[in-house]
């Protein structure tokens, strides 16, 4: 049985040949160093989202003096489990302010909707068996049902620092297995994409036929994946500088025609 998230869906269509690195053999790269840059980027998205939840829960809409009292609890905990390395104190303030800036950007866009009319999902899960070969599986950040209509929205939170290519499929995911799960309409599906410079929302009509398009690709990419069929998509500039397992593709190794010292030394490593 072949299980499809949103996540692995994604690593799918970057590269098949990665996915099958990172999915089938579980290959992990030894003695990775800690990015540190892209764990102090990672913190004011990591803080907001979990301040969100928080909220959400506990239903503290519109209480500012709450999301003061509870936010630095809620940075310990992401502090502790990324270990980012400031260099001094003006650094902490500024994120801590651009942290605060894009949770209240995020809170403001959900008032906005009037919150206070719906019934809140707050991180509904699923798995659902689609096939006798393949399931999805996911937990989406928000389902919002109107009390009176009986109308969802799905909302998924994006700390988005600038505005990127963003796809439906995860959306798509999201509604197939949570409509299975239970009788939802949702009537929409959108990307809140929170920041100090970025504040949008990024909405989606899911059809029938959008949905039934991304069931046939999964279940061709899960015919490929039992046939042992994992065609890589070459790019020049992201596998070379940017494919964390291009060390350990054969078929990188054979487009580019050589190995580098660095990479054949990393290459022994693993054996």
């Amino acid at each position: 049985m072949i299980i499809w998230s949103p996540s692995s869906w994604e690593l799918w269509k970057t590269c098949p040949a990665k996915y099958r690195i990172k999915k089938i053999e579980k290959w992990q790269r030894p003695n990775l160093k800690e990015d540190t840059h892209y764990a102090k980027l990672a913190v004011p998205g990591l803080v907001v989202d979990k301040m969100l939840q928080l909220w959400l829960h506990r239903k503290k809409f519109h209480d500012k003096v709450w999301l003061n009292d509870n936010i630095e609890m809620v940075w310990s905990l992401v502090e502790n489990e990324i270990n980012p390395r400031w260099t001094c104190e003006e650094e902490i303030q500024t994120i801590k302010e651009e942290t605060w800036s894009g949770l209240n950007t995020a809170i403001r866009m959900l008032e906005e909707l009037d919150i206070d009319k719906y019934d809140l999902w707050v991180q509904p899960t699923f798995f659902e068996n689609i096939s006798t070969a393949f399931s999805i599986t996911g937990s989406a950040d928000l389902l919002m049902v109107e009390k009176t209509s009986g109308n969802g929205l799905l909302i998924d939170f994006k700390n988005a620092h600038r505005r990127a290519r963003i796809t439906k499929d995860q959306l798509t995911i999201y509604k197939i297995g949570l409509t299975k799960k239970a009788s939802f309409n949702i009537a929409k599906a959108g990307y809140l994409l929170y920041n100090p410079r970025v504040e949008e929302w990024k909405w989606f009509k899911l059809s029938k036929a959008i949905e039934n398009k991304l069931l046939e690709r999964l279940a061709e990419a899960t015919e490929d994946v039992i046939s042992q069929q994992f065609d890589y998509k070459w790019n020049y500039f992201t596998c070379t500088r940017f494919c964390d397992v291009r060390i350990h593709c054969e078929m990188f190794q054979q487009l580019i025609g050589r190995k580098t010292r660095t990479e054949e030394k990393l290459r022994g490593d693993l054996f």
